[in-house]
């Protein structure tokens, strides 16, 4: 999941370490310490490099705080992502000179004297915010937490999942149709999926079977809709089903 990350940083074993192992994760949080974030001085290191004390998890959690990390930030994976996108912009603002040079505009220029594609406008709204700024990240957070997404270091795709979330649920369309009310459907029953030593992935695993058969339902809706009104059209003799009679006299 971190190997882009952990390649921009040029990380000398990417592929070997395993986030998961408490060791193989606090001398990477030393090494990130050490040579890209370098929030403390050298002489104020020293704690947080004895991964094998059993105070470093109180250690860690003063680290946290002094380096500002959000608070909505729950799980070590949400923590490290944090972290692996701090230092690249701090990365990127030591050797600023380096990339100044290469602008989106630029890398959009070349891009379009390559394919000789037409140029594209957008249209969206968006384009006219700044989206690194701090009112907008916040506020893509806020719009993301209201409605119960879990939270993800990138503010831009925390914004991408509420959109997703707006137009499956708020849809004007979606808000006519009926709410469905009455007993919950038994999810724990009937045929498992196989997944006996793990419960959260057998569970899972029957949610999205029963997605895949509400998709083939609403499938078949539309295909016995599309024939409906084929038949509407091409029906010979024509039917007027109201008087009963099998072709219309002209």
């Amino acid at each position: 999941m971190f190997e882009r990350y952990l390649s921009a940083l040029q990380y000398p074993r990417i592929g070997k370490i395993n986030f998961e192992d408490p060791k193989d994760f606090r001398g990477f949080i030393v090494w990130l310490e050490d040579q890209k974030i370098r929030l403390y001085p050298i002489e104020e290191r020293d704690a947080l490099r004895k991964i094998n004390a059993l105070e470093w998890s109180k250690v860690f959690k003063k680290y946290k705080q002094d380096i500002n990390m959000p608070a909505p930030l729950k799980t070590q994976r949400e923590e490290l992502a944090w972290l692996l996108l701090y230092a690249i912009k701090l990365e990127y603002t030591d050797e600023a000179s380096q990339y100044k040079t290469i602008t989106a505009a630029k890398k959009q220029d070349g891009e379009a004297k390559r394919t000789a594609a037409p140029e594209i406008k957008s249209t969206s709204l968006f384009d006219a915010y700044d989206q690194s700024d701090a009112d907008f990240v916040e506020g893509s957070y806020k719009l993301a937490e209201r409605l119960a997404i879990a939270h993800h270091p990138t503010h831009l795709i925390s914004l991408q999942a509420a959109a997703k979330v707006i137009c499956t649920s708020f849809d004007k369309e979606v808000l006519k149709e009926r709410v469905v009310t009455g007993k919950p459907f038994p999810i724990d029953e009937g045929n498992g999926m196989g997944f006996t030593d793990d419960a959260a992935l057998e569970q899972g695993a029957r949610i999205l079977r029963l997605l895949q058969i509400q998709s083939v339902r609403k499938l078949q809706t539309t295909i016995n809709e599309t024939i409906v009104s084929a038949q509407n059209v091409t029906a010979d003799p024509r039917t007027d089903t109201k008087l009963g009679v099998v072709g219309i006299k002209q």
